[in-house]
């Protein structure tokens, strides 16, 4: 704290006097002034300060609260929209009494149909054992959930998926899904 002392002591021994002057000249122009001019800078002095308050703190403060409220907003629809669909899935899950079975032999044109039909573009199909390997480079959300549903109503067990986003909303990228008869 002394160092800050000793720093400031002189440079507010320079930088005083003039201060000094400078107030003493507007005090003076003030005091010359009619008290109906007084006034009236008094009453431009308290505006300029609301307007300065208005422009410069509140307004910049309200901006930034309605796009973090817009921004939680859409975080929360996309919330419930994911929910959906993975009740959908589940649901679709514990409705497989209804769907056909399918053998492994019809597996991989099952889910040919199902992605052409689908408008999902497989970029590898690949038989592991009594399992198959999909990879989709994109795929649509919504039409890959559908995929998965309609595999789970034929009662094709899905043993694991690897899913990551792309820059695209909505589009993402399958570097594995494992389904099995």
């Amino acid at each position: 704290m002394s160092k800050l002392k000793q720093w400031l002591t002189p440079l507010t021994q320079k930088v005083a006097p003039p201060l000094m002057q400078v107030r003493a000249k507007a005090l003076q122009r003030w005091q010359l002034l009619q008290p109906r001019e007084q006034t009236m800078l008094q009453l431009m002095a308290v505006v300029i300060a609301i307007a300065l308050l208005w422009f410069a703190i509140w307004q910049p403060l309200q901006e930034r609260t309605q796009r973090a409220e817009a921004a939680l907003e859409s975080e929360y629809n996309t919330q419930s929209f994911v929910e959906n669909q993975i009740a959908q899935v589940l649901q679709a899950r514990n409705n497989q009494q209804g769907g056909s079975r399918v053998n492994a032999n019809q597996l991989s044109g099952v889910v040919t149909t199902l992605t052409n039909e689908l408008e999902l573009e497989v970029a590898r199909m690949q038989p592991q054992n009594d399992s198959l390997l999909l990879v989709f480079n994109e795929a649509d959300f919504t039409n890959l959930l559908e995929l998965l549903a309609r595999l789970s109503e034929r009662q094709v067990v899905i043993e694991a998926v690897d899913v990551s986003e792309t820059d695209n909303a909505g589009i993402v990228r399958v570097r594995r899904l494992l389904i099995r008869v």
